[in-house]
């Protein structure tokens, strides 16, 4: 059994593309910010477009992440340090 971890994390920009899903024509190629991504459901992601107040939700086939946030610092620092046995 596999832990199942959200394919893109919330506060990412993203740009809306064409998927495998039928989707609004007008929607391809605009942006916006990932604010609801959960391990509970992974084939919804949630974006608020820019310009917009609510979200609409997106395959993660859809979305292709244009600026990703920095990791915190700690987990940087973990990043460097070895792999316990």
């Amino acid at each position: 059994m596999a832990i199942p971890f959200p394919v893109i994390s919330e506060g990412t920009r993203v740009k809306i593309v064409q998927g495998p899903f039928p989707q609004d024509p007008a929607l391809t190629g605009r942006t916006g910010v990932v604010v609801a991504s959960t391990e509970y459901s992974m084939n919804n992601i949630g974006v608020v477009l820019d310009g917009e107040n609510a979200p609409r939700f997106f395959a993660p086939q859809e979305l292709e992440p244009t600026q990703a946030l920095a990791l915190p610092p700690e987990r940087q620092a973990a990043k460097r340090l070895r792999a316990l046995p």
